[in-house]
């Protein structure tokens, strides 16, 4: 989805160029106006940038942190900054919608050149996602995703267990209650 203050600094990249073409022909009236206009529009883009940071929600898990001063780091009480994690954070975050462990391993590399195993970092990502850093992809072993996954309310219910192979499927308590309810 694209993201409306994009729009509006296009919209004052043209106004410039009219702006530019109405100085070399000597329109002083309609400079002054296109001027303005530039004017409102810078406005407009920081406005909507400040309310976008002001109103970020807080995260449960604080997250990345790598945006923040080092002297802020120092001063925050509970939170050791893991290189590896935030390595791993950023590979999940700028990899789309899901990053499979593979993935996750090759780019470790190239990004970064650290060589990890596989076993390690599943134990690592698992304890990243204990603390809601990143999160397990529901029904897909090794797949990780930066956002928060959606309630379930729209989701299907599980699948029937089965046990064992040509066991028949375990259907749960609701298909022994009576469907012929009185009230």
């Amino acid at each position: 989805m694209p993201d409306f203050i994009d729009s509006v600094k296009g919209f004052l990249r043209s106004t410039a160029k009219l702006k530019l073409d109405a100085e070399q022909k000597g329109d002083t009236r309609a400079e002054g106006a296109y001027s303005d206009r530039m004017e409102w529009l810078e406005a407009v883009i920081g406005e909507i940038e400040h309310y976008r940071r002001i109103t970020k929600p807080i995260p449960a898990a604080y997250g990345d942190l790598s945006d923040l001063p080092p002297e802020l780091v120092k001063e925050l009480t509970g939170t050791k900054v893991d290189d590896l994690e935030q390595q791993l954070f950023t590979i999940i975050k700028t990899g789309g919608d899901e990053v499979d462990l593979d993935a996750i391993l090759i780019e470790l590399f190239r990004r970064f050149q650290v060589v990890q195993t596989r076993k390690f970092l599943q134990n690592k990502l698992w304890r990243m996602a204990q603390k809601e850093i990143v999160f397990s992809v529901a029904g897909r072993k090794g797949v990780y995703t930066a956002q928060k996954p959606s309630d379930s309310w729209g989701s299907p219910p599980p699948a029937p267990v089965t046990f064992g192979a040509g066991a028949p499927t375990k259907s749960g308590f609701a298909d022994d209650l009576d469907e012929d309810i009185p009230f």
